[in-house]
């Protein structure tokens, strides 16, 4: 087989992902890995080369009957982003820059916004690469996630959030996106209503296809691999700015914390904190929220202020605090993967009943990062994870305004069966992207961390059951533990209209030989491989 420069064939037969949870069959002579084209040396020529190098992909595909995707650090807990047939390592393409004004559309400019602030990322540099080069030049992203070892492209399409709810998800500081959606076609996408660039730019990166549109831009947004290969993004960064944090190990489950819980208004908790948080006056304003739940230990009543939930708060300044602490250097001891793996047979194999409380009673101290005054900036409190064995995780997105009554009925469900791990709850604003799974104004994000066994799986299914019974709108994460999704799981929890949008997009961008390369499986089980419903005839 004669490959283009910048193309090497792999010699893998299985993929098995980051956390264990899955190791996936491939085809043989299906896989390749994209490298840097050795010639033209010119950044312009080498990108041009590299996009259609994955041109090439998409025909080979075509021409041999082959499913593909493009993958990254293979963080995803489930397969949203594999397939039976090839994988595409992209890895190594990690070119970076910034823009000149000349490059900018002046409407985006007009409002008051400056070409400093944009930075184009290939598609494999991680979210940490990228942090690292933007406080080198005195900027910074506007939202990561907690693990940032995610490339770029794999956090945006799954929906990876943080905790920013005056802001939003990875997802919604990109403006721009460059997607090769098939074997003669490749566009640059941007919003209508927020026009970024100039044709200048999108010439010297060999793109003449550029579309303006809203609904296009934010399917393909979070779109799983499923569009094509988003070879680049164009991301809205700021100047770099400082987080303090404010924890307090134990507050009680009362009406403030609720209030805290449903409409981000600290005031009534603010009193907890040593020292307090800063009164509602100060420029200074709350950026992340999360909170940690024992739910063997928590006292739903309020009154053993000892279980209650560990809370952090972080507020964001624009210049470096005085008297900063910063973070001290992260501990060497992580839990490996013999210990994690022993830990799932013990609990698939024996009795949980009292075995689950008392492990998790035991390691949750632990999980508590005691962050009080700390100060630093983004890359310095969401460092990249080093996460080995077979750690499980879901998570479960909701309206604020129902976390409390959700909270409540897991720990419900927890005393009839022990889920053996903890819950963390972070929020964040909601998303523009069409199948974003924060899609509420401010979107809880509820996470079951722990083992990855049947008892953890039991549990989970119990939850997402009762949220149904319950009639509690929720969403899951995609690439997150969802094995519970299902083609009317997935239309209740996005409305018909915005499925029907994504699928319109999908069919609009990407042509049918195409869409088969860029199917899998986890979209068949849950439709969204399908033709779009036409639109209801006018009478």
């Amino acid at each position: 087989m004669i490959l283009p420069n910048g193309l090497q064939l792999l010699d893998v037969h299985e993929l098995t992902n980051k956390h264990q949870n899955f190791t996936q069959p491939l085809v043989p002579n299906a896989s390749f890995k994209l490298r840097i084209p050795t010639a033209p040396a010119d950044l312009r020529g080498a990108y041009r080369q590299t996009t259609a190098n994955f041109q090439w992909l998409i025909r080979y595909g075509i021409d041999n009957g082959l499913r593909m995707r493009a993958i990254g650090k293979n963080w995803s807990f489930t397969k949203v982003g594999v397939t039976n047939g090839g994988i595409i390592d992209a890895n190594a393409l990690t070119t970076t820059f910034g823009l000149r004004a000349a490059s900018v559309d002046p409407a985006y400019l007009a409002q008051g916004k400056s070409a400093s602030n944009l930075f184009f990322a290939e598609c494999g540099i991680t979210v940490h690469s990228i942090e690292q080069l933007l406080e080198a030049s005195k900027k910074s992203v506007r939202a990561s996630g907690a693990s940032n070892g995610q490339t770029i492209v794999g956090a945006i399409s799954t929906g990876t959030h943080g905790a920013a709810f005056d802001f939003g998800a990875v997802q919604d500081t990109v403006l721009g996106i460059h997607l090769v959606c098939g074997p003669d076609r490749h566009v640059w996408l941007e919003r209508a209503s927020n026009p970024v660039t100039k044709s200048n730019f999108t010439d010297n990166l060999g793109i003449s296809e550029v579309l303006r549109n809203d609904d296009l831009f934010n399917a393909v947004l979070v779109s799983f691999g499923s569009f094509g290969f988003i070879h680049g993004v164009l991301l809205d960064v700021e100047n770099l700015f400082w987080l303090k944090s404010y924890s307090v190990d134990s507050v009680p489950y009362t009406d403030a914390l609720k209030k805290a819980m449903t409409t981000c208004d600290f005031s009534g908790i603010a009193n907890q904190f040593t020292p307090p948080l800063p009164a509602s006056s100060v420029p200074e304003k709350p950026y992340h929220f999360q909170l940690m739940v024992n739910p063997h230990q928590f006292d739903l009543t309020g009154v053993k202020q000892e279980q209650g939930a560990f809370v952090r708060i972080l507020y964001k300044h624009s210049t470096k605090p005085d008297q900063a602490v910063p973070p001290p250097p992260k501990p060497d001891f992580i839990y490996g993967d013999d210990t994690l793996g022993l830990m799932q047979k013990v609990l698939d194999v024996l009795r949980p009943s009292q075995l689950v409380p008392f492990l998790v009673n035991q390691l949750y101290p632990a999980a508590k990062e005691q962050t009080n005054g700390w100060v630093g900036t983004m890359m310095d409190f969401f460092a990249p994870t080093d996460i080995r064995g077979k750690a499980a995780s879901a998570a479960i997105g909701m309206d604020s305004r129902d976390s409390p009554r959700v909270l409540e009925k897991i720990i419900e469900l927890n005393k009839q069966g022990a889920f053996p791990g903890v819950l963390g709850l972070r929020w964040v604003k909601k998303t523009s992207a069409t199948l974003g799974f924060t899609r509420f104004p401010i979107t809880c994000v509820l996470e079951l961390d722990g083992i990855e066994s049947a008892l953890t799986n039991q549990f989970l299914e119990r939850v997402w059951n009762a949220l149904d019974a319950e009639g509690i709108p929720y969403t899951m994460h995609w690439g997150k533990v969802n094995f519970g999704l299902t083609p009317n799981r997935v239309r209740q929890m996005y409305t018909d209209a915005s499925v029907n949008s994504w699928l319109k997009a999908r069919h609009q961008l990407v042509d049918a030989p195409t869409q088969a390369v860029f199917t899998n499986e986890f979209m068949e089980n849950c439709d969204l491989h399908l033709q779009p419903i036409p639109d209801s005839p006018i009478v």
